[in-house]
């Protein structure tokens, strides 16, 4: 009840719209209950006086046998297409409420996972979360389109057919609801079973499509070593549980399909012949009969749609909640109630005691503290699993410390609206990331109305400006799928002139340079010293010799700072930093 409560909650802004479906659908299932008239008028009226008149009902004057046959099949027709039209217009209305529905919980579902800290998508597969945007939300189009549009429908014609039933004969309306019973037994029986089996296969296809993309993703990796008959035989037992899952899905819904058209079967079957001895006493006539038996095709039909509509139900139910595990998943990077405004535009960055874990983990960072004061550029160095990058992606808000607190010109980071934090700060990663779109959409993506100008004078000042150039269509040229058509150069050059463009206060670099060749290297490091010359900036980095054009370097060791100074000061101490040169060989 909870969840349909969710569901409805959807719908509320299209009530209107509802109300005219409603109104449509009340339409067509009158329409529909006199469909089978023409057919009783013929055989009980036109048949039984071919030579003589025949008074039409609701109409004056006698018609004659020709006439009144062409009158009859002409109210068939004439009633088929009404119905037609207005059923036409009441599936489009309610179908286009439930789209705009699904419009809306795939636009929330996608806005909370963006919105999810870090550590939320750490412990997921990416795909999954696509499948669950992309085909779990569908089930709340289902709900009310195969749900509540079809509950409603079925209701009507049950309620209107059985009333007309019940006036034609008390006794065949009444043995008509003998398998009700029977019926609703059935649908119980099956609906926690098809619930099991439909989350079973959601989890399967999803896991269909996560072989399918981290293979797709790694072509380059596959290729290189010869793995495409391991990657195919990966993906094809997935596909055969996929298969498996769908198989027995499957077989349960033909299985329930078959009982419940026995079920019907056997009603028609007792009521056929309980309405022939009618006729054959003189209580009916043969076209009340056929006029009966349509009726009852009628009732039968919105009863077996409920059952089918029970199970698809089930099969949405176990979608939805997918969906809503989502949405119901603290956040645990919240925004504040009330959060605190940065009125200054740069301001000191000081680190209290902060300590982080992972989930599942060991303690990555303890007991951090320093300050870096406004224009000052930090680098922070240390071995492997040292901490480093998890240190840079808590000034963000990635994530939160664990223990301590971290403070953005005297106001504690989790005070202020993440938006208006991220908004001050400019990030370089070791790999730059690039979306599918044009050279000059990836550098204006954190500036994206910025001028052309604007941006070519920040590739300029990356030093990419060059290259851009003497791409095919200059600005306009299509970087691919994650930048594949550019190379790992220049992919960074356009991630620094995107921090160009972007002029924050608070610079982050992570490992910039460090999966380049040692020319291109240089020339970066040329290019990034002349932005950390503006903001304040805090470099993560193993290469030393770039650590040394830091104002100050921090030492980091197990995720504790053990030493901090400038470089030549460090390697004079010959402890924590001294090792790591002689280590490295001042890489």
């Amino acid at each position: 009840m909870k969840m349909m409560r969710r569901i409805l909650s959807y719908y509320q802004p299209f009530l209107g719209r509802i109300l005219v479906a409603l109104i449509l659908l009340v339409a067509a299932t009158g329409l529909n209950l006199l469909k089978p008239w023409p057919l009783k008028f013929v055989v009980d009226e036109v048949l039984h006086a071919p030579g003589g008149g025949i008074a039409v009902p609701f109409l004056s004057g006698v018609w004659s046998f020709s006439s009144s046959l062409a009158l009859a099949c002409a109210a068939l027709v004439g009633i088929h297409l009404l119905w037609g039209a207005v059923n036409l217009a009441q599936t489009y209305a309610l179908i286009g409420v439930g789209l705009q529905a699904l419009l809306r919980v795939r636009t929330e579902l996608y806005a909370y996972l963006q919105s999810l800290p870090l550590r939320f998508h750490d412990l997921r597969r990416s795909s999954d979360s696509s499948f669950r945007v992309a085909y779990d939300a569908q089930a709340i189009q289902t709900y009310f389109n195969r749900g509540f549009a079809t509950i409603l429908g079925s209701v009507l014609t049950l309620v209107g057919t059985f009333v007309v039933m019940l006036q034609m004969s008390p006794r065949l309306a009444l043995l008509s609801l003998g398998v009700v019973p029977f019926l609703l037994l059935a649908i119980s029986r099956y609906a926690g079973r098809i619930r099991r089996e439909t989350t079973t296969l959601q989890a399967q296809e999803s896991d269909v499509l996560a072989r399918a993309s981290e293979g797709l993703s790694s072509i380059r990796v596959v290729h290189a070593f010869g793995r495409e008959s391991y990657e195919v035989d990966l993906f094809r037992r997935e596909c055969r549980q996929s298969l498996e899952a769908n198989l027995r899905l499957s077989m349960t819904n033909v299985a329930s399909t078959m009982v419940v058209g026995t079920l019907l079967a056997v009603g028609t079957a007792f009521l056929l012949w309980a309405g022939a001895g009618e006729v054959a006493a003189g209580k009916l006539t043969l076209g009340d009969l056929l006029v009966f038996l349509a009726y009852l095709a009628m009732l039968y039909s919105p009863l077996e749609q409920l059952s089918y509509t029970a199970w698809s139900m089930e099969g949405a139910a176990a979608a939805a909640q997918r969906v809503f595990e989502v949405l119901d998943t603290a956040d645990e990077v919240p925004d504040p109630v009330k959060p605190a405004r940065l009125t200054m535009a740069s301001g000191n960055i000081e680190f209290r005691k902060v300590g982080f874990r992972y989930p599942r983990g060991d303690e990555v960072l303890h007991d951090l503290s320093f300050t870096i004061q406004p224009g000052e550029s930090v680098a922070v160095v240390g071995g492997t699993g040292a901490g480093k990058t998890t240190l840079l992606s808590l000034l963000p808000r990635f994530y939160d410390p664990t223990a301590g607190t971290i403070h953005f010109h005297g106001i504690d980071l989790r005070t202020v609206a993440k938006k208006e934090l991220r908004a001050r700060q400019a990030l370089v990663l070791q790999e730059t990331v690039l979306l599918n779109g044009t050279v000059r959409e990836n550098i204006a993506y954190g500036r994206p109305t910025a001028s052309f100008r604007e941006i070519e004078k920040a590739a300029k000042e990356a030093q990419a400006d060059e290259f851009i150039r003497a791409l095919p269509q200059g600005y306009q040229t299509q970087v691919g799928e994650r930048g594949v058509m550019l190379s790992g150069g220049q992919r960074q050059r356009i991630g620094i002139a995107r921090a160009f463009l972007r002029d924050a206060p608070i610079l982050l670099l992570d490992e910039p340079t460090s999966a380049l060749d040692p020319t291109t290297e240089k020339e970066l490091l040329n290019v990034l010293s002349h932005l950390m010359t503006r903001p304040t900036t805090l470099l993560v980095t193993h290469r030393l010799h770039a650590a040394h054009r830091a104002d100050r370097i921090l030492v980091l060791e197990k995720g504790r700072l053990v030493e901090e100074g400038k470089g030549e000061d460090l390697l004079s101490r010959k402890g924590a930093y001294w090792k790591l040169w002689q280590a490295m060989g001042s890489v």
